[in-house]
Formats: structure tokens, C-alpha cells, sequence
């Protein structure tokens, strides 16, 4: 005959083992608490064990906000990239009615349009703002098809400089 301490740890066996299998409803299916699943096999051997614990499932949304915030156009970048790529626009209409005026030579006046070129697309100021709209190489999202051109071009003069 057992003794009433290992019949108590039987009970207790059986009842911890209960308590940790996921409980089949009446329609067969597996119930779940949560996020918690038992997918079967022994989690000893690797295989198998609880879906969730140890935060195996665990969706981590800290990172969303800022993700989200680079996704989106600043206004401010874009009005700032407007601003300076229009005086590129009209800094290179005056380089080329120079180089019509002197024939296709280089002046003084040439260089000196073309180094203002530079320096604009290649302040700090513009290259940041340039950074913050563009992903991966692309514009992000918010911005108009014109805005889209005008960040691409923008990223060809800071190229060509």
C-alpha cells in the first residue's frame, strides 16, 4: 500500500499536469490563455513547449514612434530643400548665360557660381534635412510626386558636387 506523502505527490503531479496542458473545449478545439499555446513535443529536446514564454512571441513596439516619425516628411525639411534647391535653379540659369556670354570659357565669374553651388548643396543645414527625407536611398512617404522629383534632385547635386 502507498503512503499518504507519495499518493499527496501523485495528486499534485496529476494536477500541475493538468493545469499546464492547454484544455480541449467542447467543439475538440485547443483553448489557449492569451498568447500562450502548447505546440507538442518536449521542450527538454528543443522541440516543443510554450509559445510565449520567455517572450518567444513578445511584439516589441517601442521602436514604432520613431519609425513611424522617419516615414514621414517634415514639413520643415521639405521647405528647406525648396528653398535652397530654387536658388541652385537660379545660381545655374546665371552660369549658363555666363557660359553663353564668354563663349564656353571659363571666367572668374563661373567658378565663382559654380563654388556657390557647392557650398549650398553641401551645407550641413540642406544635407540633413536631404537625410531626413530620404530611406534607403528613396524619398519617404508623405511627400507629392513634385516633392518626390525635388528630393531626387536634390541627392543628384549633392552627388555631382
Amino acid at each position: 500500500m502507498l503512503s499518504a506523502r507519495v499518493l499527496a505527490l501523485r495528486c499534485y503531479r496529476q494536477a500541475m499536469l493538468r493545469s499546464s496542458l492547454p484544455a480541449i473545449g467542447a467543439s475538440g478545439r485547443w483553448l489557449s490563455d492569451g498568447n500562450i499555446t502548447y505546440s507538442g513535443g518536449q521542450a527538454t529536446e528543443g522541440q516543443g513547449g510554450y509559445y510565449g514564454s520567455g517572450g518567444a512571441r513578445k511584439i516589441d513596439n517601442a521602436g514604432e514612434h520613431t519609425q513611424q516619425m522617419q516615414m514621414l516628411a517634415l514639413a520643415a525639411d521639405v521647405q528647406k530643400i525648396t528653398a535652397v534647391m530654387g536658388e541652385v535653379e537660379t545660381l545655374e540659369s546665371l552660369l549658363e548665360s555666363e557660359t553663353k556670354a564668354s563663349n564656353g570659357e571659363v571666367t572668374g565669374k563661373s567658378i565663382e557660381i559654380k563654388a556657390n553651388i557647392k557650398k549650398l548643396v553641401t551645407s550641413p543645414d540642406f544635407t540633413e534635412s536631404l537625410n531626413r527625407l530620404e530611406i534607403q536611398g528613396e524619398p519617404v512617404w508623405g511627400l507629392s510626386s513634385d516633392e518626390r522629383e525635388l528630393i531626387i534632385d536634390a541627392r543628384t547635386k549633392v552627388l555631382e558636387s
